[in-house]
């Protein structure tokens, strides 16, 4: 910014606040440095003075990120748009509900709500962790700092740390400052002419906004602390006890994290108009990807602990978990995902912030889990590389040397990333391996073990093909992410020995089982098993054998842990939580199953509509052109057309109110005869759209529920985004009340009816009403004549109606008699013609069945976990008391 910028007194700003929230950040920042610091003296003197001051630090920074979340709420439900942020992502339109979202729609407001969780989760740990809370608190604190960073928003040098929510819009948009009207008013005043923000992306406008982020970002920082307690117990070098609480904090993460995504599929369910609730998007699996792995990381502790096997893979897993939390934000922040998600955020210049957050845990593992002599030739030379960049970087001059320095750099720290990870992988196993024989197969750590391992498999394979883009990035390839069809074909054969392992795993013992006394049961589970196979196969239509295998197996996770509960019904209820847990998943997947297989397009036709180009410039076949075309439907205004088994009617359509103001709502009836002809069904669905100038036309469904089966609509294009004809054939006539007259083709006669006089401040109002009628169809046209009566000035309002092809405008006023009883006034009319154009939508209509059973698994699942937890909670407390 230039110097008389500088000097100048902008008025209108509330500066305070964005300070405030400023310290805020800073001071959690500096209390998160002092804590972790203070728990590290303790850990290693356990000096009780700094355990006080590292529980005040610690307390301290929490209460600053509620500082910094209450400033940043406030300067958005202020509407202060002299903040950036606030003008980025909000307007004066939203209500309080919609302005929470705008917390999450930015990056910034993202890493403040994965630093608020993290804070509670630390407040937590205060009280629960015990012995185990200086070190584990360690780590949390080194979280607390790498987030931090990415709020502060401070220069260094060429450098920039962080991204700091408090910005002003006249620093980060300095060019609003030169528009012309600033010119008149002075810049001074820019906060008179930017009054409104630019407003809440229309896709987050939504409930399941306002609750999802927040899920999955407890979910994200949930996986924090069993990562804390396995540094821990390295640090300490203590095998076994760090197992129990770091079971706990797991299942917590599963079940907050496994919510959060199902919420996303239910968010995308009822607003994308995709047609589904799980696309394989990059960003959706860069959520799953910690859940598999997290998944896997639980079951592998219930085997260290029962048996002390697999010591060296829990660490592992538990710590895979949260790197992964950590490269899905890398890569749903960095911008390089680019159109491969329709999720992602842009990059905002922290790219490189991002990778060394994930660096710099790796290295934090990394020096925990050496010793001695190799922990500090190992810390010499992490400093030591991140060091030689930072130099090289200040020597270079030229734009190619630049250029050429990236590319090296990219490389080096791909080659540093991947040499670092393979060699804490081997440390790590150095560090924990046991000698122990194999299990046997007649135990349930080998099955539940065999489990993990295809859940690693599916893990595997989700993070290949969502880490295409990193790949492309890195190597210049240009290699295409799979199709979700692609995703679909692998993931459903990975699936099903995870569900044949979920049925058996629990009828098997620890270390050892009788086969003798499970025989009868697994053959009794496995009769029922395969009738209500076959039952539901006939039921639910299913063909091909893969998906009758994939239905026979969902059965047997239902059934087989479903008959070993009710087995076990003596037992107190906190120990069904696993089965109860499997249950819900078995009847998710099946839910999955049926609901995709079956998935009935009831707008598809072979002959198609002639909308979209089925031929690129080219010459060859548009395969997106023929599927728009074969799967939708047109539909004209109040013209029946029939989809199947519904009659659909285009009723009405109107204009949203309040916040929906900008949205077109369309009434879409659907009904439903049996073959004599009597409605047995019938409905009204509202899909919306919006034809938003930034993204396009924004198409919200709308679905009707049943217990069996949701109808699920949406609009894909609609009447008024085509381009206009204008009016032609005009004609003026001079015609008094009740005189017939015609237009310029005869095909239209018109008659004024009446008018309505209205007193207004600007004058005298008047609104004929002229009835235009065509072949037995008639329409009424309302045009305007407003007449200054001071000065004689007179306006006028056109009349238009695109479905008769018709427009009406008074251009002219001869008053025979003053006298208004008398109506002896003669108009001077003016009438135009274009083409007739009926209002219609192109609508696709999909049915999906038994699609609550998706969502009824998702509830089972998660009252299975809740169990689960509280189970463990007992125990551990049992064990501590």
């Amino acid at each position: 910014m230039n110097e008389p910028i500088k000097n100048i007194v902008f008025t209108g700003e509330w500066l305070w606040l964005g300070n405030l929230g400023h310290a805020f950040t800073i001071i959690a920042f500096i209390a998160a440095i002092a804590s972790a610091y203070f728990y590290f003296q303790h850990e290693s003197s356990k000096d009780n003075a700094m355990l006080q001051w590292a529980k005040r630090c610690f307390q301290l920074h929490a209460i600053s990120i509620v500082g910094v979340f209450v400033v940043l709420f406030s300067i958005i439900f202020y509407h202060r748009y002299e903040f950036y942020y606030a003008w980025r992502h909000s307007s004066n339109a939203l209500p309080v509900y919609y302005m929470i979202s705008c917390f999450w729609e930015g990056q910034e407001g993202s890493f403040l709500l994965w630093l608020f969780w993290n804070a509670l989760l630390g407040l937590v740990l205060q009280r629960s962790a015990k012995d185990w809370e200086s070190p584990v608190m360690v780590v949390v604190a080194f979280a607390q700092i790498a987030l931090g960073s990415m709020l502060l928003g401070v220069h260094w040098g060429d450098f920039k740390i962080g991204s700091s929510p408090f910005d002003l819009l006249r620093e980060q948009r300095p060019d609003f400052l030169n528009i012309p009207i600033l010119g008149q008013l002075g810049i001074e005043n820019y906060l008179q002419v930017f009054k409104d923000g630019n407003g809440l992306n229309a896709l987050l406008q939504n409930y399941w906004m306002v609750i999802h982020p927040p899920t999955l970002f407890l979910g994200f920082a949930s996986a924090l602390v069993p990562f804390a307690y396995s540094l821990s117990a390295l640090w300490r070098g203590n095998d076994r006890g760090w197992i129990a609480p770091a079971h706990i904090w797991s299942l917590i993460c599963v079940g907050i994290l496994g919510l959060g995504v199902i919420m996303g599929g239910f968010w995308a369910y009822e607003s994308l108009s995709f047609g589904g609730y799980w696309a394989w998007d990059p960003v959706e699996n860069a959520s799953l990807m910690p859940w598999l792995i997290m998944a896997s990381a639980a079951h592998m502790l219930i085997i260290t602990k029962a048996t002390g096997r697999h010591l060296f893979t829990s660490h592992l897993l538990v710590q895979l978990s949260f790197w992964l939390v950590l490269y899905a934000t890398f890569l749903t922040r960095s911008g390089i995902l680019g159109e491969a998600s329709v999720h992602s955020f842009t990059d905002l210049g922290l790219s490189g912030q991002l990778l060394l957050f994930l660096l710099a845990f790796l290295a934090l593992a990394l020096v925990v889990v050496l010793q001695g002599k190799q922990r500090k030739i190992a810390l010499y030379s992490i400093l030591s590389v991140m060091l030689i960049p930072m130099v090289l970087a200040y020597s270079i001059e030229s734009p190619d040397s630049v250029a050429t320095f990236y590319q090296w750099l990219k490389g080096l720290g791909t080659c540093i990333f991947f040499g670092w990870l393979i060699y804490y992988i081997y440390v790590l196993y150095q560090r924990t391996k046991m000698e122990m024989s194999d299990e046997r197969i007649d135990s349930r750590e080998f099955w539940m073990f065999l489990g993990s391992m295809f859940l690693i498999l599916s893990l595997v394979q989700v993070f290949a093909a969502t880490s295409i883009p990193v790949f492309n990035k890195l190597f210049g390839y240009k290699t295409a992410v799979p199709t979700a069809a692609d995703y679909n074909k692998v993931q459903l054969w990975l699936a099903m020995p995870i569900f044949l392992l979920m049925s058996l795993g629990y009828w098997f013992k620890f270390r050892e089982t009788d086969i003798a006394s499970i025989k009868r049961p697994l053959l009794v589970n496995t009769v029922l098993t395969l009738i209500a196979t076959l039952l539901l196969t006939i039921g639910f239509v299913i063909e091909g054998y893969q998906f009758i295998l994939f239905l026979l197996l969902t059965v047997a996770v239902v059934v087989f842990n479903m008959v070993y509960g009710i087995k076990k019904k003596k037992t107190e209820w906190k120990r069904w939580g696993g089965n109860i847990s499997h249950i819900g998943f078995g009847i998710l997947m099946m839910g999955v199953l049926v609901s995709s297989v079956n998935k009935n397009i009831l707008s598809s036709t072979k002959e198609g509509i002639d909308m979209a180009p089925e031929v690129d410039q080219k010459g060859n076949q548009d395969t997106k052109g023929i599927k728009f075309n074969r799967e939708n439907q047109l539909l004209y205004k109040n013209k029946p057309q029939v989809l199947q088994e519904y009659t659909t009617i285009y009723i009405d359509d109107r204009k949203g109110l309040g916040v929906d103001s900008i949205d077109k709502y369309f009434k879409i009836a659907f009904i439903k005869k049996d073959g004599q002809g009597k409605t047995v069904d019938s409905f009204v669905l509202e899909p919306k759209t919006q034809n938003n100038p930034k993204m396009g036309l924004l198409a919200e469904p709308s679905t009707r529920h049943f217990l069996y089966k949701d109808i699920f609509t949406h609009v894909n294009y609609e009447s008024s985004m085509d381009r206009k004809e204008p009016f032609s054939n005009f004609r003026i006539d001079t015609v008094g009340f009740f005189t017939p007259f015609i237009t310029q083709t005869g095909k239209v006669i018109m008659t004024i009816d009446s008018i309505h006089r209205t007193k207004e401040t600007a004058g005298l109002k008047l609104v004929l009403a002229i009835k235009a009628k065509r072949l037995g169809d008639s329409v009424w046209l309302h045009p305007e004549f407003m007449i200054n009566e001071q000065t004689g000035d007179f306006d006028m309002k056109v009349a238009e109606n695109d479905r008769f092809g018709i427009m009406a405008n008074i251009i002219n006023l001869q008053i025979i008699d003053p006298n208004p009883a008398h109506q002896n006034i003669r108009f001077v009319i003016q009438t135009g013609e274009k083409t007739p154009v009926w209002d219609y939508v192109v609508i696709q209509v999909i049915a999906f069945p038994w699609i609550n059973l998706v969502w009824a698994g998702t509830i089972i699942m998660v009252i299975g976990f809740v169990i689960s937890i509280l189970n463990r909670i007992q125990k551990q407390k049992q064990l501590m008391a």
